[in-house]
């Protein structure tokens, strides 16, 4: 009885901690996740909450397309793709549909005013044509304006520091490509949008490109840090104490945090050699993430493919293993 209890508290531990993992590493907050839930009501015919909640937050258009932007990211994630379809297409129109709404409650709280506050609004509008009217002469005609050909737009090369084809590191996901800097209309409001790949994981992202700093976007680390990295995973590693479910949350906080240095520390810390038996399965997830994390950056930027970076980083980990044993 006592080891089908033990069996299904492990269960549940490692349930809990990689939904733990499944938010961090979607770099969210609760507000997006909120209003991820409200986009996906919203295509499927219930928008009052969602309109709701933007009128409490009393967001501009080009903020509300900021934060849709984020939360139909989020939503891709978490919902069907039929509904997150909908909700893409409820939110091409969301800016419009919201500020035709708050339009209509202005013109109900005009329709009470009093009648001779309308009439003399109407004097005043009134009075106003005719003194434009009278600014020209008889014989004259207002000026027209005259309609300028469009040129064609060049493509946006670069943005806050980022330009197209660097390779830049993305917290929640590691090293990515930015492939091009595009305008998007998003719920009626044009947007600048960072398009990054990330090959390996096969998944392409669109970030705000003001957003890149709330996000922790940044450049590849230099030589330097790089060589800070393998002094790192040349040291005695750090022996953490305490329940596992609170340091397994710090060591997926590390590897989320983009620090190149935070997260060789993890993949020292965690290191088992092959023949101890000790490490267990969560133990290895987060030490292999971080593994994965570390390599990808030093090979981008040592200009080495990911094998050889993994090889290069394991082999500083355990020839300090074996130096401390030897001891």
């Amino acid at each position: 009885m006592l080891y089908a209890i033990a069996i299904g508290v492990v269960v549940l531990a490692v349930y809990w901690l990689w939904g733990m993992r499944k938010m961090v590493r979607m770099n969210t907050d609760p507000d997006q996740l909120f209003l991820a839930q409200l986009l996906v009501k919203a295509g499927n015919g219930k928008d009052e909450e969602l309109l709701a909640f933007i009128g409490e937050h009393q967001w501009t258009r080009l903020q509300i397309a900021d934060h849709v932007a984020h939360a139909l990211t989020v939503a891709e994630k978490l919902f069907m793709p039929d509904e997150c379809s909908r909700a893409n297409i409820y939110a091409s129109g969301l800016a419009v549909r919201y500020h035709s709404s708050q339009e209509g409650s202005r013109r109900d709280s005009e329709r009470t005013q009093e009648p001779h506050e309308l009439s003399a609004r109407t004097q005043n509008a009134h009075s106003s044509a005719n003194q434009a009217a009278q600014s020209y002469p008889a014989s004259a005609t207002p000026p027209e304006n005259t309609a300028r050909a469009e040129e064609p737009k060049q493509p946006i090369q670069q943005r806050y520091g980022f330009g197209v084809n660097e390779f830049i590191v993305y917290p929640a996901h590691g090293v990515g490509q930015i492939l091009a800097i595009e305008e998007q209309e998003i719920a009626s409001a044009k947007l600048e949008l960072f398009v990054i790949n990330f090959i390996k994981d096969k998944m392409t992202l669109r970030v705000p490109t003001r957003k890149v700093a709330n996000v922790g976007m940044r450049k590849l680390s230099d030589p330097p840090t790089i060589q800070e990295v393998y002094r790192t995973l040349s040291k005695p590693p750090h022996i953490a104490e305490g329940r596992w479910s609170r340091l397994a949350q710090e060591y997926e906080a590390k590897i989320s945090s983009g620090d190149i240095i935070a997260i060789a520390e993890v993949m020292r810390d965690l290191y088992r050699p092959a023949v101890n038996p000790g490490q267990d399965y969560s133990e290895r997830q987060l030490y292999d993430a971080a593994l994965d994390r570390l390599s990808r950056e030093v090979a981008a930027v040592q200009h080495i493919t990911d094998d050889e970076a993994v090889k290069e980083c394991e082999s500083l980990v355990i020839a300090s293993a074996i130096g401390r044993r030897s001891k």
